[in-house]
């Protein structure tokens, strides 16, 4: 009789970390985080089965991967505006800033091939002029000239540079810095290591099950695979502490109540860079992130059967024999429909 293995529970702890972490004013965000102070109030997860599905969950095995990949060059883009009274005096302005960057970014080493201007738009600007009359004011609006507007792209390799950049932008009187990008060259090398260290990943959490005394193989494999840059991972907070306001006051006189209004201070908001969490990988190549990177991650997911070759290898030769029973049956039949024809073709034709 073929044996019947029941799982009630398989847990693997493979590995455990514990990670020290700085708090810092990102700790008081107001009450955006549900609490009065901001502080993280998420506890632990509960990793235990539900005891109604627990024989129900799917065997599963997968490994998540992540690298910290420093980016191999950047991209800022500064958007400028200028306005005059005619298209040319506006282009005359606007090339003489850009010009004037471009000299400076010459002396950083970063080349005119690496500066690249996009035109954005150009449209007229207007002006109000108040028409006065005996009973009546009129406001007319008319031309007043033209803005131009562009947005210059500078391309650099390392990520200090991103400081003298913004100041000589500034010297050039541009200070607008819209975003800078982050490029990683040769993606497809940096996906294929990511899966052969989940495939490692995967195969250990195999050979685990077999120390259990289990027989286990997969059945598919699923893969995934993203990125977080830099730009996507900025949040927001408010750096302050302040105290609890007394809503309202009672006043005995006359037997009144008078609302009291706390006016709140103007508060310092600001972004930080948040990465993505390591807590959901089983390996993470470069974890010390000190600035900001480009942050890439590969999930392999693999359903696993777990199964007795004693019993596979009996059923599979149970199933041979079966198969060859099946074909001399076949054989006789055809044989002795053979013979049937042959007799009925011995048979004398009546006249």
């Amino acid at each position: 009789m073929k044996k019947t293995i029941l799982i009630f529970t398989c847990a693997y702890f493979l590995s455990f970390a514990l990670k020290a972490q700085i708090g810092g004013n990102s700790l008081y965000n107001g009450s955006q985080q549900g609490n009065e102070y901001g502080f993280n109030t998420l506890g632990g997860v509960n990793l235990n089965l539900d005891p109604v599905n627990s024989y129900n969950f799917q065997n599963l095995l997968e490994a998540n991967v992540m690298a910290n990949l420093k980016a191999s060059s950047f991209v800022a883009i500064f958007a400028i505006s200028q306005q005059a009274t005619t298209i040319e005096s506006a282009d005359l302005m606007m090339n003489s800033r850009i010009d004037l960057l471009r000299k400076l970014l010459s002396e950083e080493h970063i080349q005119a091939d690496q500066v690249f201007t996009d035109p954005v738009s150009l449209v007229p600007t207007y002006e109000v002029e108040v028409e006065n009359k005996k009973y009546s004011r009129t406001y007319n609006e008319v031309p007043s000239g033209f803005e131009m507007k562009k947005n210059v792209h500078i391309t650099f390799r390392s990520h200090e540079q991103i400081n003298r950049i913004i100041s000589l932008a500034a010297r050039a009187e541009i200070y607008d810095l819209v975003k800078a990008d982050y490029v990683i060259d040769d993606l497809d090398t940096i996906l294929e290591n990511l899966r052969k260290e989940a495939l490692e990943i995967l195969i250990k959490k195999k050979e685990a099950i077999l120390k259990l005394g289990l027989t286990a193989r997969f059945t598919q494999v699923g893969e995934k695979y993203g990125s977080a840059y830099p730009l996507e991972r900025y949040q927001q907070y408010y750096a302050y502490k302040t105290g609890t306001p007394q809503h309202f006051a009672t006043q005995y006189k006359k037997s009144t109540i008078r609302q009291v209004n706390y006016n709140y201070a103007e508060k310092n908001k600001t972004i930080y860079y948040e990465k993505v969490s390591d807590k959901q990988f089983d390996k993470i190549i470069n974890p010390v992130v000190g600035e900001p990177m480009v942050q890439v991650y590969l999930s392999l997911k693999a359903p696993f059967q777990v199964y007795d070759p004693k019993d596979e290898a009996d059923v599979k030769a149970y199933n041979l024999r079966v198969r060859d029973i099946g074909e001399k049956e076949m054989q006789l039949r055809l044989i002795e429909k053979q013979k049937q024809i042959e007799q009925i073709g011995k048979k004398p034709v009546k006249p």
